[in-house]
């Protein structure tokens, strides 16, 4: 559905994009991490056409990016990390407007604008100000706007900022939900900020890209060990002692947690956890700490530096 060709993009005169290669097929929803200044934005703005290429192709579902961005803007979702500002109009009124842009008059609008406001749960607040809205809020309606035309691709930059959990979970299921019916999605994540329902991971670094695979941690044997934290209440001294064998360290900061790292050579870490129950040892929870993509970029990235 997206491929780009040796694409290279200026930004106020500075390549942000160099010779870039990827191939993005339906059903795949794809996280995109990397440094500050990686390009991870600018890419998402390209596919959207919202920047043009210096060099390259860019064909996004079929249509050619330089000549054909009418075509392609009616296909594609574009979720910006936050706008500078909201107008003083009501909520449903401001996704009126942007319907009309996309050609929807009638009872097709009004149909358009209740649909996504029920999906991003603003139905209620149709009639509140855009520019009274917590940033939460404004993260739904920028949802809902990315919704209204029922885009096949979606483009997301930081999804998940600004959201509650009920909201990262909308996200998500608005995720799984493009890529069940073929469409796909394409989002642009903080290290340590990436909502399920991704398949794949593309590691960008200074506008190139160093890396792609699966999107989950087991698939990455950069990694010479992962640092983890579990929650072993009134058992952490007792929980290093029975992974000890398998774990490279083990620390407890308290009696309740074990900070701990495991090589992947040395099996899963559900595994570690099967082995920690076996034993006896209650475990309330287990988190990569820093979350897993921060853990590979600090792995890859200086590398390349």
């Amino acid at each position: 559905m997206i491929e780009c060709d040796r694409v290279t993009v200026e930004r106020l005169g500075v390549v942000v994009l160099e010779r870039l290669d990827l191939c993005v097929s339906a059903g795949q929803a794809v996280a995109v991490i990397g440094p500050t200044a990686a390009g991870k934005t600018s890419l998402l703005e390209t596919i959207a056409t919202l920047l043009p290429l210096r060099s390259g192709e860019l064909t996004v579902a079929g249509y050619a990016a330089t000549q054909q961005g009418e075509a392609i803007r009616r296909l594609v979702g574009y979720v910006p990390d936050g706008v500078p500002a909201w107008p003083a109009i009501r909520i449903d009124e401001c996704l009126e407007l942007f319907a009309a842009a996309g050609g929807l008059r009638g009872r097709d609008l009004t149909s358009a604008v209740g649909r996504a406001l029920a999906r991003v749960g603003l139905e209620r607040m149709a009639g509140a100000r855009c520019d009274a809205v917590t940033s939460g809020q404004s993260k739904r309606l920028l949802l809902a706007r990315a919704l209204l035309l029922k885009p096949t691709i979606l483009l997301l930059d930081n999804p998940a900022t600004g959201l509650d959990p009920a909201g990262r979970e909308l996200v998500s299921q608005i995720i799984s939900d493009t890529v069940a019916t073929r469409g796909a999605v394409m989002a642009a994540c903080n290290d340590g900020d990436i909502p399920p329902g991704f398949t794949d991971l593309l590691i960008l670094h200074e506008g190139q890209l160093l890396r792609a695979g699966p999107c989950r941690p087991e698939a990455w044997t950069e990694v010479s060990s992962w640092r983890l934290r579990f929650a072993c209440p009134a058992a952490a001294q007792e929980a290093a002692r029975v992974i000890g064998h398998i774990a490279i360290g083990c620390e407890c900061p308290d009696d309740d947690s074990l900070l701990c790292e495991l090589a992947p050579s040395r099996g899963p870490v559900d595994e570690t956890v099967t082995a920690l129950v076996k034993a006896g040892i209650p475990v309330a929870g287990c988190r990569y700490e820093p979350p897993w993509p921060a853990q590979l970029l600090a792995a890859i990235a200086p590398a390349n530096d």
